[in-house]
Order: C-alpha cells, then sequence, then structure tokens
C-alpha cells in the first residue's frame, strides 16, 4: 500500500512510476483471493475515519471511485469490534466517542472520569503525531530541532507503555483489559507497547470502522489505473534482488528476477535503470539487505535501528468457508477477539511475550498444547462485512480466523533448497497445520455454533506463508515498542543517506493499510521537494495542491 499510493501520488503529479510486486497479485496486504467459489482478504479487516481516507484515495484513483460500507447495523450502534475476554460474553465497541463511553460507563459505572480521561489522552495523543511524522521529510538539522524543542509532548506519550497509561487512567483489572483489547493490531502486550501506536487505533476507529464494498482489491484496481495514466506500470511476480548503486554511491536502478508461481526465481537477472530514483516500500529490515553489503549499507544506516527495535510478531491464518447466509449462520459484521486472560485479567496464550521467541513452537504436530482456549483469536467475515458478498457467492460465506505466532518456531520447516519458495515438504509442517486447522475450527464453533458441520473449505497459512507472499514473515514491520517511537526510529526517513533511495510504507509511519498510506504520503512529498516552508510558512501540501489541480 506504501508503494502503490506513493507511486499514485506521483503519477498524479506527472511522474512515471513502476511498481513492482513479488506476488502474482498485485496490492501487497490489499490483495483478496478466490479459491473454490470463495473470496477472502488478506490483511485490510476495517478501516476508519473514512471522510479522510475515503478522500485520499478517491483522490488518486481512475474510474470507478471505492464504496464503504459501515460496519454494523443500527440496532447495534454500529459495532466494529467486540472484546471477548477468556469466556465472558463480549464487550462491543459501538461508532462513535460518546456512545463507546457511555457503554464503558454502563458496564463500569464507578470510573467515567478514568474513562473520559483515558479516550481523551488517546486522542491527544494521536494528534502529537503529526509534527513528529512530517519532520521527517525536513531537513535532517530541522527534525532534530523540533524533535528537541516542539516535540516533547509527543516522546512523553511515546515514552510510555500502554499498560502505563491505562493503569494511571482506570482502576479495573477487566476495564484495562477491555481498554486494550484491541492490542492485536499491533502484535503487542499493552505491557511491551507504546502508547502511542493503542492511542492511534484507539482514535482511529472511535466514529466507527468501513470495509471497501466489492472487497479490498478494489483499492489496487482503482489505483493501478492512476499510475498508469502517465505511462507508468505495476508488474508482478518481480522480485527485487539488490538496489543498484553506482560508483557516486548514487542508487540508479535495481536488478530483479522474474518469480513463478511456486515462489521459484526464474531466469537471468535484470536490471532495471531509475531515471529519478528507487522507493523502497518493503520495509526497514529488507530494505537495509537490499542495499549491497559495505560502505554504502553502513550509510544507510539502518542497521543499529533493526538491532533495538526488532521484527514484529506473525500469525497463523485459518481461510473458512462456510455453507450458508449470514443470518443462517449467525454471523456479525463486527470483529471478535478471543482474548485469554489469567485471574487478574493479564492477557495470555502463545506469541504473546518476546522472551519465548527462542522457544520450542507451543503447538506440537497432534499435540494438545495450547488448548483452543488458550489461543487468542481475531475473527472476521468479510462476507458480512461487504453488502455484494452474497450477490457475487450466493449462499456463501466467509471466514478469517488468525491467531499470532512467532516466525521462529517454523523456520525449520523451510526447504533448505527453495528458502523463498513457501514450498514446505515436510510431514511434520502438515501435521501441524492438520493441528492448527483443527485448533482454529474449534475456535470457530465455540464462538460461532451454527457454523458447526456448515465448513466447505478451510486453507491454513503460518508465517512461511507470509514470506512466500510478502518476502518476509513479520506481519507487522519493526516492533510497536516505546523505543520505535521515541527515536530509534528517527533514521528511518523517507528520503535516506543514500543519494536517489526513499523509503515509504508503514516501518517510518505507523502500522497497517493506512499506515502505509500515510507513509506514502510523507514520501510522496519528500521526493517532490515540499520542505519546512511549503507546509509550515506558506501552509500548502501535496494532497491540497492536488485538489485545487482537480
Amino acid at each position: 500500500m506504501g508503494s502503490m499510493y506513493t507511486a499514485a501520488l506521483l503519477s498524479k503529479a506527472g511522474k512515471k512510476c513502476l511498481v513492482l510486486e513479488q506476488h502474482y497479485v498485485a496490492g501487497g496486504c490489499t490483495h483478496s483471493f478466490e479459491d473454490k467459489g470463495f473470496e477472502f482478504d488478506t490483511g485490510l479487516h476495517y478501516v476508519g475515519r473514512i471522510e479522510k481516507y475515503k478522500t485520499l484515495i478517491d483522490l488518486v484513483s481512475t474510474g470507478k471511485r471505492i464504496t464503504w460500507e459501515k460496519m454494523g447495523t443500527k440496532e447495534d450502534d454500529f459495532t466494529y469490534d467486540e472484546i471477548k475476554l477468556g469466556n465472558e460474553t463480549p464487550f462491543r465497541f459501538p461508532a462513535g466517542e460518546e456512545n463507546l463511553i457511555m457503554a464503558l460507563v454502563k458496564e463500569f459505572p464507578d470510573e467515567e472520569d478514568g474513562i473520559r480521561k483515558y479516550i481523551a489522552l488517546c486522542k491527544r495523543a494521536n494528534k502529537t503525531a503529526d509534527m513528529y511524522f512530517y519532520g521527517k521529510i525536513f531537513w535532517k538539522p530541522i527534525q532534530k530541532f523540533l524533535n528537541r524543542f516542539v516535540n516533547g509532548e509527543y516522546f512523553s506519550y511515546a515514552m510510555k507503555s500502554t499498560w502505563e497509561v491505562v493503569c494511571e487512567c482506570v482502576k479495573s483489572k477487566r476495564l484495562r483489559a477491555i481498554l486494550c483489547g484491541q492490542f492485536g493490531d499491533y502484535g503487542l502486550k499493552p505491557e511491551e507497547s507504546s502508547f502511542l501506536i493503542q492511542a492511534g487505533i484507539t482514535a482511529h476507529y472511535l466514529d466507527g470502522a468501513y470495509y471497501p464494498v466489492g472487497g479490498s482489491q478494489e483499492i489496487s484496481r482503482a489505483l493501478i489505473g492512476t499510475i498508469e495514466k502517465t505511462g507508468g506500470r505495476v508488474l508482478v511476480s518481480c522480485r527485487a534482488k539488490s538496489i543498484e548503486i553506482n560508483s557516486q554511491g548514487v542508487a540508479v536502478g535495481l536488478n530483479v528476477v522474474a518469480v513463478d508461481k511456486s515462489g521459484q526465481d526464474k531466469g537471468e537477472l535484470i536490471n532495471i535503470s531509475a531515471g529519478k530514483g528507487v522507493i523502497s516500500g518493503v520495509g526497514a529490515i529488507a530494505t537495509h539487505y537490499l542495499v549491497p553489503e559495505g560502505p554504502h549499507r553502513d550509510k544507510l544506516g539502518f542497521g543499529k535501528m533493526i538491532e533495538t527495535v526488532g521484527r514484529s510478531v506473525s500469525h497463523v491464518y485459518g481461510f473458512i468457508g462456510l455453507k450458508g447466509t449470514t443470518e443462517e449462520l449467525g454471523l456479525r459484521a463486527a470483529n471478535l477477539w478471543v482474548l485469554p486472560v489469567d485471574e487478574n485479567y493479564k492477557y495470555k496464550g502463545a506469541a504473546l511475550d518476546n522472551s519465548d521467541k527462542s522457544d520450542e513452537e507451543p503447538w506440537n504436530s497432534v499435540g494438545e498444547s495450547p488448548t483452543e482456549e488458550d489461543m487468542l483469536l481475531f475473527v472476521g467475515f468479510p462476507s458480512v462485512k461487504d453488502p455484494t458478498y452474497n450477490d457475487r457467492f450466493p449462499n456463501k460465506s466467509a471466514c478469517e480466523i488468525i491467531t499470532t505466532a512467532h516466525s521462529e518456531w517454523f523456520d525449520k520447516y523451510e526447504t533448505s533448497d527453495r528458502p523463498q519458495s513457501g514450498k514446505r515438504d515436510n510431514e511434520e509442517y502438515t501435521s501441524l497445520k492438520c493441528a492448527l486447522e483443527s485448533k482454529l475450527l474449534n475456535g470457530l464453533h465455540r464462538n460461532y455454533p451454527k457454523t458447526k458441520g456448515q465448513v466447505e473449505y478451510i486453507n491454513v497459512g503460518t508465517p512461511l506463508t507470509n514470506k512466500y507472499y510478502l518476502g518476509r514473515s513479520d506481519s507487522y514491520g519493526l516492533e510497536h515498542t516505546p523505543q520505535h517511537y521515541s527515536g530509534a526510529l528517527d533514521n528511518m526517513r523517507p528520503k535516506t543517506e543514500i543519494k536517489g533511495l526513499w523509503c515509504t510504507g508503514q516501518d517510518f509511519c505507523t502500522v497497517g493499510i493506512v499506515g502505509a498510506l500515510n507513509g506514502g504520503i510523507l514520501t510522496a512529498h519528500s521526493v517532490l521537494g515540499y520542505g519546512l516552508l511549503d507546509l509550515v510558512v506558506y501552509k500548502r501540501n501535496l494532497i491540497e495542491d492536488l485538489m485545487r489541480m482537480e
């Protein structure tokens, strides 16, 4: 999303861009797929602040504009997330700031002041991030000046953990767990995450959540036409092997190779010259390794940052096709977060602690640990969120059920001869996937009992699937720790220390589809030369400039 949105903005401004996608479907985590008569999204499950993001996407869309459907119904106050702690009745997050506050107060009448304080802090912290991130496109001394003398409030939030802030606001242990219940959107427990990322998630969805009508693939369809309009292209099945840097230390192109559908490199290495420069949207870690080892990689300066922050958690995915309609199966548009907790309402379960990365994976191939009750689960139904789904796939429903995992637990299952292909010929791995399939199905049936006996299709993906389709196993880029947001990633700027090389995406901005889109906005500003005078003195920016052109 970062690369495609950057390219669409630059194309709208008259540039010719080539976007390369190693998967055989364009769109990164916005892509959807169809199999055996069912359609599933892969990375977009909901979007907030639609009045802003619909405008931003429409601005660079060619042809048909995307329509967005609000999740939930009027009867349930447009609930978008349900937080289920252990075996308790789920708490529903309704759309609207005051609606959410009053729903929480109804459940915790003695905590109203703390609840209002927490929501206000989330909104305030989210707002303070604007100057910090926009400061990354300015001349580096100006960025340092802003961080030292202007962004103090931002850093005060970024350096605190989510758990510190929520404990300062409310006393109830159960309420704390509910307020932090969306932590799965960035994959780090409240004790370990920066309050800034939790604040951003909470503030983002306060007015409700939306889903693209027709599925998430509609986004790439809308953007590709704009990129092609100025002579650009979006090419799939094309893997970058290295960034070409000339003897003057300037990024002048890419060395790439075509990829077949099994993930295997095919044909010879191809050099693509980039007349105006290279933009990397693959994240900090992959960018680090695409730059040739030696003085150029040292100049890029990402090594220390990666060591300090580290890669985020990964996931196991279950894509489940069901026979029957929403009404027949008792499904809902809201996402369900099933969160195992102990007697003190502290979250527990596999892959929630950084310390367990090096341990043996907890799922013995046919073992009993963890039980389904100990698995954190995200359950969503794109067939309910998208009002066109039933017309396109009559009497069918689609479910995505996800649990957390560390990629290290799956490294041993990669085949040595084709480490990037995603092809695993391993009986133990096959048995493990069968066991995980069973556990995910049990989790689905336990929470949606009418689905039992109605499963027609299931496909399980693991961190190795991420590596095959995305070129990396982690789901959220670099971990969203206090270190991440309080200075460790200051060097992750749109314009790198290597002339002609820019970065985009979620790593130097925030997590997810929307985070990557915002990263695209910052990168496009940098490439087009917007600076302090434009943004601060003359109060003009690329988005408003393009709107005036329209």
